[in-house]
């Protein structure tokens, strides 16, 4: 991951608002709608860390949440 991409990952999780525009607390991925609608693996792979998995899970996640929820 180049350092463009961690650092949009670290203002997403710092954001109020989630990819599809709901309010979502900080610190947390997505809101609570879009969190809860993720697979279960989905929904694990975002407690990764930075570097050991958080990025590649939340790169599946919102590709899900765009087919699936988004759209």
């Amino acid at each position: 991951m180049d350092l463009k991409d961690a650092k949009f990952l670290l203002e997403e999780l710092k954001s109020n608002e989630c990819a599809c525009g709901n309010h979502k607390k900080e610190g947390n991925s997505f809101c609570y709608s879009c969190y809860s609608n993720l697979p279960n693996d989905m929904q694990k792979a975002l407690y990764l860390r930075f570097g050991q998995g958080y990025e590649e899970g939340y790169e599946e996640a919102t590709e899900w949440l765009k087919i699936w929820e988004w759209e």
